[in-house]
């Protein structure tokens, strides 16, 4: 299995989870999965459990975690959210 994504790829699975997932106060919601970003958009972060990604404007992308299994997870779950939404 591919243990990175790229930054597009996870742009894709942010608007996927803005568009489909249930909004809370300050994040939307698909499972465990959260998409939230900054009050002007310029930072997003994806998170799952002890796993943040956070996609910043000048386009680099930074990704924490503590447990590999839990990012192996996220990134299944990623990629499913990606095949099940067309380029557009």
């Amino acid at each position: 299995m591919e243990n990175r994504l790229t930054i597009m790829q996870f742009l894709r699975v942010f608007d996927a989870i803005r568009e489909t997932g249930e909004r809370t106060e300050s994040k939307y919601m698909i499972g465990e999965m959260a998409a939230w970003h900054d009050y002007d958009g310029y930072t997003c972060w994806l998170g799952y459990k002890d796993v943040t990604v956070t996609l910043m404007f000048h386009g680099s992308l930074k990704i924490e975690y503590e447990d590999a299994s839990n990012y192996a997870v996220f990134l299944k779950q990623c990629l499913a959210l990606t095949a099940s939404k067309p380029l557009q």
